[in-house]
């Protein structure tokens, strides 16, 4: 079985047969449409996400956490490299960066790969994040207004040289087995 994606601005919807997507096609303008082997992957692209499946470079997934109670953050990942997955995580006690709760996190989680990477000699990376900043900050399109995003820049610009680092972005708790687990790892770093 197919599924086909049809899209345009303010429009979507996924259909089971070639005859249905010709048809519904007329009630789009400038419609966007493709097939797939899975809903999965159909409602991907209906989501402006890339799914993992053709990347063969190594790729992380990464996520935070926030103890509201504690102020404490942490981040959680992994990394699948030759076909192996590397799972981590790390807590943080209450610090200048605590008031970003949860998005600390997921920077301190993306500066780790990042610099693991480079550290490993890898020249490309891809990360799949559920914070847009993770992006935005790395590449200088958000302008840093906080410590953590100027030192994350820092980063960014210390390494642009020795690693081509490729951003995805996946919607969070929607069922994304390695987001989740990133997930699970931070709060696990919690205790959470």
């Amino acid at each position: 079985m197919k599924y086909y994606a049809i899209k345009d601005d303010l429009n979507h919807e996924i259909v089971d047969s070639w005859d249905l997507c010709k048809e519904h096609l007329k009630n789009y303008t400038k419609p966007k449409y493709k097939s797939f082997k899975t809903k999965e992957e159909a409602e991907a692209f209906l989501n402006g996400e890339i799914l993992d499946d053709n990347i063969t470079a190594p790729k992380a997934y990464i996520d935070g956490s926030y103890d509201s109670k504690t102020n404490a953050y942490s981040f959680g990942g992994v990394l699948i490299m030759d076909g192996k997955e590397y799972p981590y995580k790390k807590k943080f006690e209450p610090d200048e960066y605590s008031s970003l709760r949860n998005v600390a996190g997921e920077i301190q989680g993306a500066g780790f790969i990042i610099a693991y990477a480079v550290k490993k000699g890898i020249k490309e990376l891809h990360i799949f994040y559920d914070y847009l900043g993770i992006e935005k900050w790395f590449t200088h399109e958000w302008k840093a207004n906080s410590k953590i995003a100027v030192d994350y820049q820092i980063l960014a610009d210390r390494v642009k040289d020795k690693i081509k680092v490729y951003f995805h972005k996946v919607k969070s708790h929607t069922n994304n087995h390695y987001n989740d687990y990133a997930d699970k790892l931070a709060k696990e770093a919690l205790g959470l």
